[in-house]
């Protein structure tokens, strides 16, 4: 398996040029000119590290980063939190996709609600048992696998609260619980790059350069809407008027980036099928590049049906 470098981390502490929603992106989408898969580590710590300084206290996040410690978290709230035997906090669950777990030193695990509150647990990673190992097909690198949980003590120093966001906070980009999705769609654009940089226009008008003009501009597209939206989110946050999002801002804000993650999947499958190199490299990588759009492309995150209420009617002034 490859080795993968530590993916960069995205924090309230951090230093000034990765407290920036558009360096974030940056971030992922230079990952991704390396290797898939640590791109998608690199989102997934980026993401994790985001939500945390969004509502964990001060202390427990130098705790946490304090060291070269890898972090990782799955939000799905499907653990359960409970009292033990002896009054204590206990942690039962399983989840699916704990990428990063070969990697992590703790991991965020999210939770049903508590008395009505959202909760994450940060959980030794060596407490979690690997229920069913990740199998791909693409992505083998994230060891993307199902963890479980089963009665694992935790300390409640070590449940963070994510129902509100902390008053008197310097919020900054962490304003609103979606950012933490704003550089995912860096993967995709970033491996449409890296099959635009590997492939080339080719020396030949024809049906190769046309697909390959094709793709280049929509992913220029796509990436330069995207940065042109999170730029002005960090120029709201940089002069402290980021706010929590509206309905219709929020829906605006997914919709952006499951189209940038969707046309930068949709780039990168077009060259990768487009291309009829026998070079066995080249083919090896394109092959790769397949199966790493086979496994991300589903995603419920970045799914456009789950972001649309079709039921709605259509914002006034637009058409029907």
């Amino acid at each position: 398996m490859k080795q993968l470098s530590p993916p960069l981390l995205w924090l309230r502490n951090g230093p000034e040029e990765v407290q920036s929603l558009v360096a974030g992106l940056d971030l992922v989408r230079t990952a991704a000119h390396e290797d898939a898969s640590h791109a998608w580590l690199c989102m997934i710590a980026n993401g994790t590290a985001h939500y945390l300084s969004t509502y964990a206290p001060t202390e427990l996040l130098s705790r946490l980063y304090a060291t070269d410690n890898e972090l990782y978290g799955v939000v799905a709230p499907v653990g359960r939190l409970r009292a033990g035997m002896d009054g204590g906090l206990v942690l039962d669950g399983c989840w699916r996709f704990g990428s990063g777990s070969q990697r992590a030193a703790v991991m965020a695990m999210g939770c049903e609600p508590v008395a009505g509150r959202r909760v994450t647990v940060l959980v030794d990673r060596l407490r979690l048992e690997v229920a069913h190992p990740w199998e791909g097909p693409g992505l083998l690198a994230t060891a993307s696998h199902t963890l479980r949980a089963s009665g694992v003590r935790v300390s409640p120093a070590d449940v963070v609260d994510m129902t509100d966001v902390p008053t008197g906070r310097p919020v900054g980009i962490y304003a609103d619980p979606d950012l933490f999705l704003a550089n995912m769609p860096g993967v995709a654009l970033g491996l449409a790059e890296r099959l635009l940089a590997l492939l080339g226009p080719g020396p030949v008008p024809g049906v190769w350069q046309a697909t390959y003009a094709e793709a280049v501009a929509r992913n220029t597209l796509a990436r330069r809407g995207l940065v042109g939206m999170l730029h002005s989110l960090d120029t709201l946050a940089r002069a402290g008027r980021l706010t929590l999002f509206s309905p219709a801002l929020r829906q605006e804000f997914l919709l952006m980036l499951s189209a940038a993650y969707h046309i930068g999947l949709d780039a990168a499958v077009a060259l990768a099928e487009g291309c009829d190199s026998t070079d066995p490299g080249i083919r090896q990588e394109l092959e790769q590049a397949r199966v790493d759009i086979a496994t991300m492309r589903p995603h419920g995150a970045m799914r456009p049906s789950r972001l649309v209420n079709a039921g709605s009617p259509a914002p006034a002034g637009r058409l029907q």
